[in-house]
């Protein structure tokens, strides 16, 4: 008679999902800042060893200083909303859940799987240093695995991310895997795969305004899991363009008025830079929020207008004056009218053949009518089914 097999146990498992175990987590100040969000933080943490074993470090997420001075509760709210969703999503292309911890303050923490950087910041440095697209081959990583994990939440956990933007998607190594992170937003699904606002009037959708589906935008009665598609495909687009969407001759604006005037002061380049840090931004029933939580697009012009040096040439003075009134309009405009449209892609640059399905699969995610846009399922079935065929011609 075989002898039974004694049940493991999972301690690695039990830890994550006991929010009650205990993790000590330093002061902000003491950490390695990693990045920054609407109204938080994320942070790196260092683990100790243990029995002699390096452990790998995690990311942790907690409110701001400044939302703790104001005693805001919103965002400390949405870190617990966040940890017992991910608590939940067990899937190799979505972050993994550390645990969540609660300071005698009352501030929550959120501990995460830590990865290299965000597909965001890669697609700001190479539109820094003039890089280019992202090369095809990574592109095609990203869409699959980001594709993987939406079909996994769409179908599975029958939940809408409700904020995908190239900050949002995380990378590991040189594109070995893509994870997809920050649901402190998701809403709920329900089993027509739809959230009925008239239904359920307190949910609501809160997301950054370039990246919102044109529904988002009309603020319409009932959504469906094509409102991330959409959004999928201004990340797609992001590759592309290397800038967030709707932003392509604003940033061609800035790049012209920089060539022409080298004597600009300091204030006024911050204001170019603020205005073009979209990653923070939010919409509520498809309206923008505040810049930084505080100031509109106007107020935060004229606050830095003001602050701009005055001991220059009174001509000069009103010159930059006029140049950055002209540009605050420039982005109020243009900027509010494209939210929720297909951003034209940019002509400078010539994409080769491996680009052909990526364009494609912008074009197809970004149609109007939520119906016309591919499930997830399908994006991914698509790319690997695409692979496969190019592997068998090759041989």
């Amino acid at each position: 008679m075989d002898t039974p097999r004694r049940k493991l146990r999972n301690l690695h498992m039990e830890n994550v999902q006991n929010s009650s175990t205990p993790i000590r987590v330093p002061p902000s100040p003491m950490l390695k800042t990693l990045g920054h969000g609407t109204g938080v933080s994320v942070y790196r943490l260092d683990r100790s060893p243990r029995c002699g074993q390096i452990r790998s470090p995690w990311a942790v997420k907690r409110i701001t200083q400044n939302m703790r001075a104001k005693k805001d509760t919103l965002f400390n709210e949405r870190i617990v909303h966040e940890a017992e969703i991910l608590r939940k999503l067990q899937h190799p292309n979505i972050v993994g859940f550390r645990g969540v911890v609660t300071s005698d303050e009352g501030v929550n923490t959120l501990a995460i799987e830590m990865c290299t950087t965000s597909l965001g910041s890669i697609l700001e440095e190479r539109h820094d240093e003039d890089l280019g697209p992202l090369p095809a081959k990574n592109t095609f990583k990203m869409i699959i695995d980001v594709a993987l994990a939406l079909d996994f939440l769409h179908n599975e956990a029958r939940m809408l991310h409700g904020d995908l933007k190239s900050f949002n998607v995380l990378v590991k190594g040189e594109f070995e895997i893509c994870k997809l992170c920050d649901f402190g937003v998701s809403l709920p699904l329900d089993e027509q795969g739809e959230i009925n606002f008239l239904k359920n009037p307190g949910l609501r959708y809160v997301g950054t305004s370039l990246w919102c589906a044109p529904e988002i935008i009309d603020d319409v009665d009932i959504i469906d899991s094509k409102a991330d598609i959409f959004s999928f495909g201004l990340v797609i687009y992001e590759t592309l363009a290397l800038v967030p969407p709707h932003t392509l001759e604003l940033d061609a604006a800035l790049g012209e008025d920089m060539d022409s005037s080298h004597d600009l002061a300091t204030d006024a380049e911050k204001l170019q830079r603020k205005q073009l840090d979209f990653t923070s931004g939010e919409t509520k029933a498809g309206v923008a929020a505040e810049i930084d939580g505080e100031h509109t697009d106007n107020e935060m012009s004229q606050e830095v207008i003001e602050e701009v040096e005055v001991d220059e040439e009174e001509d000069d003075t009103k010159e930059n004056e006029t140049k950055e009134s002209d540009l605050s309009d420039f982005t109020l405009n243009n900027l509010h009218s494209a939210y929720g449209t297909r951003p034209p892609l940019p002509v400078a640059f010539q994409l080769s053949d491996d680009y052909n399905c990526i364009v494609e699969l912008f074009y197809l995610c970004t149609n109007a009518l939520s119906e016309d846009r591919p499930a997830a399922k399908t994006v991914w079935q698509c790319l690997e089914n695409n692979a496969a065929n190019v592997a068998t011609g090759s041989d």
